[in-house]
């Protein structure tokens, strides 16, 4: 009986009273498509519209802004990033408030970073709150990002030479046929 009323319990706490069940995989997919930005060049209308589909109002602005100029310093010093794999070990949700609902998220950004003809592998580890509120058409979307860390973790753990061999536990953090297709494996002994 006990076991019933806890589980009961526990999926109410876990899915809060007027919020779909598939709030949280809505913004994984649309907060994963973020990444895409960086395979549409600098057109500027195509950079804003493609972020439009998951960011509103001022937090469109700051992500617009700070993509943009990423991308123009990217150019210039002759860099590009492919992401690979984003991976989420947790999305929670905190709490609902009249600003939207909150989520706690913790996730890595696998890729392949090349620059002046030299290829690397990249994986960054982020924590960050999100505040999300619907749009016009009742669309999930971020408004307000707070990050609470953000590392590099890929190098600290591993050498290139591992890295390719996948020792990591686990296995490496890349499959190994995005570091063929990313040209990564060409080099390697």
């Amino acid at each position: 009986m006990w076991d019933m009323l806890s589980f009961l319990f526990l999926a109410c706490a876990s899915a809060p009273r007027g919020l779909p069940a598939t709030l949280i995989e809505q913004f994984k997919w649309r907060h994963t498509a973020v990444y895409d930005v960086y395979q549409l060049g600098l057109d500027k209308d195509q950079i804003h519209d493609h972020l439009a589909k998951t960011y509103l109002g001022d937090a469109l602005t700051e992500a617009y802004i700070l993509h943009f100029q990423t991308m123009v310093k990217m150019k210039e010093d002759e860099t590009a990033i492919d992401v690979r794999q984003v991976d989420y070990s947790m999305v929670d949700f905190e709490a609902r408030s009249i600003n939207g609902v909150l989520l706690n998220v913790d996730w890595s950004v696998g890729g392949i970073v090349t620059h002046q003809k030299h290829k690397h592998t990249r994986v960054n580890r982020y924590q960050a709150g999100y505040t999300l509120q619907t749009d016009a058409d009742g669309e999930w979307k971020i408004v307000h990002t707070r990050v609470h860390n953000a590392e590099r973790i890929q190098r600290a753990f591993l050498s290139d030479d591992a890295f390719f061999e996948g020792e990591a536990s686990g296995g490496a953090y890349l499959d190994p046929l995005d570091l063929l297709e990313g040209g990564l494996l060409e080099d390697a002994p």
